[in-house]
């Protein structure tokens, strides 16, 4: 019997382990299940029920669907059926911890019903290769265990991982499953979240340009403009045709959604992310972002003051052949943008930009800071380059902001950018008819970048 190792293994008189039992009856379906069990070293414990017990592998490192990473599985004794459903303490002794469900749901091989699966899954096993498809919540698609032949382990070593999808996928498989479309976003102004994806579908030939390519930080607001905000970066459950990108930080890596075209756009938005925060790097180049930021950020100073400010950079950027385009941030600030055509490292971008917010401070020492902390700017304009740095975001130009009033990150002309300015007026209404009357007055920020030695060159020349 292959429960007899199970058995041996504990004391199921003090543990509140299921009984060494298989299962007796047919199933129609069978069941799989990933137990998260924090044992002495945290792992996953992998079970799928063939001829009523559970094979099972301990798995060191979390599942992912990610079909370039193959997890290490160590091949264990056989559990009892009802062990899919167990959650718990086990004391003292074999695997000693707390064991949770991490994810199950129900598998198959190639679609077949459970009798032809589990014939399958013999065949397979004898062969060291198994092929098997997981309809869990976290779990889904097609996956692989494969044996590896190491000779003189005690404990069989096999490979889990996910089967990379082929492309052909049908334009209906990706159709996001929208959800809650009457669920007020701005209470005060009766914007549902159905409103939301509406703009976002219009807006998207304009606003794709600026997310395609790019690792995109996810902030929800599930319930609105009013409720909780939570960030998301590593996505690991999402649908096939979902893509991520997995970006290496100092101390871990992250799965990150791409947002390449409309569905994943959608897809976004229904997760309740009002706002879109792009890298402002591509995932060819991730190092080298496609342009530099001045965030303008005038807590505790008056709009006039940002509007002066902004007009002395873009002036002191034209006399030294640097093109700058300005849009408002959505909440109160603006941003002023400078193309580099991804051809410096951020060090570099992010040095040029305090380089020349330095210029605007000596001539402006009563209106604009560097000085980072609200109590200590003194009702000066804080010109934050600090964003121009590898895995920061900022709302991307097109963006609506969870603020009142549904107002979105809009391009502006530089002589809208004058006194009377109100960011307040930018909002999901505005923005179609403007694009009508002038296109994409932002476009140039993703064209030829500029030569930062030659611009440093001028700006020597011009303070002689």
């Amino acid at each position: 019997m292959s429960l007899f190792k199970y058995k041996a293994k504990r004391n199921l008189k003090t543990s509140r382990e299921p009984a060494a039992k298989a299962r007796n009856k047919k199933t129609s379906e069978l069941s799989f299940v990933v137990q998260e069990h924090h044992a002495r070293q945290l792992h996953y414990d992998l079970r799928l029920e063939v001829d009523g017990v559970l094979k099972s592998w301990a798995i060191p490192k979390q599942p992912t669907l990610d079909p370039k990473v193959k997890r290490l599985a160590i091949h264990v004794e056989d559990h009892p059926y009802d062990y899919k459903d167990f959650e718990g303490t086990i004391p003292s002794g074999y695997g000693a911890g707390t064991v949770e469900i991490w994810d199950k749901g129900t598998y198959s091989v190639e679609g077949a019903n459970a009798a032809d699966s589990e014939k399958a899954m013999r065949q397979g096993l004898k062969k060291g290769k198994l092929h098997f498809s997981l309809q869990g919540k976290k779990l889904k698609g097609d996956f692989y265990l494969i044996k590896l032949n190491r000779t003189g382990k005690e404990k069989e070593q096999w490979l889990f991982m996910k089967k990379a999808q082929t492309s052909k996928k049908t334009k209906s498989s990706e159709t996001p499953q929208l959800t809650h479309l009457d669920k007020i976003y701005w209470p005060k102004e009766k914007i549902t979240k159905g409103d939301l994806l509406r703009y976002y579908s219009k807006i998207a030939p304009y606003l794709l340009p600026y997310l395609k390519d790019r690792p995109e930080s996810l902030r929800r607001f599930p319930n609105g403009i009013d409720g909780m905000v939570f960030f998301q970066k590593n996505l690991i459950d999402h649908p096939d045709w979902i893509e991520t990108a997995e970006v290496k930080h100092s101390n871990k890596k992250v799965h990150y959604l791409l947002i390449q075209n409309e569905e994943s756009l959608l897809y976004a938005a229904n997760l309740g992310c009002i706002e879109l925060h792009p890298f402002f790097s591509r995932i060819n180049k991730l190092q080298s972002p496609d342009f530099l930021i001045f965030d303008l950020d005038p807590k505790g100073a008056s709009f006039e003051k940002v509007i002066q400010i902004a007009q002395e950079i873009h002036q002191l950027l034209e006399e030294i052949n640097v093109p700058s385009y300005c849009k408002t941030s959505g909440a109160t600030g603006l941003h002023i943008a400078v193309p580099l055509g991804a051809k410096y490292p951020y060090e570099v971008a992010k040095k040029f930009a305090v380089v020349i917010a330095s210029e605007i401070i000596k001539k402006l020492p009563n209106l604009a800071t560097l000085e980072r902390s609200i109590a200590k700017r003194k009702g000066k304009v804080y010109i934050d380059c600090f964003q121009n740095n590898f895995g920061q975001t900022l709302a991307s130009v097109y963006s609506v902001r969870a603020r009142p009033g549904a107002t979105v990150s809009t391009p502006l002309k530089w002589s809208e950018v004058k006194k009377g300015l109100d960011p307040k007026n930018y909002t999901i209404e505005t923005i179609f008819p403007r694009l009508k009357k002038w296109g994409d007055l932002f476009s140039a920020v993703l064209g030829k970048g500029i030569d930062i030695a030659l611009a440093l060159r001028n700006l020597k020349k011009i303070n002689k």
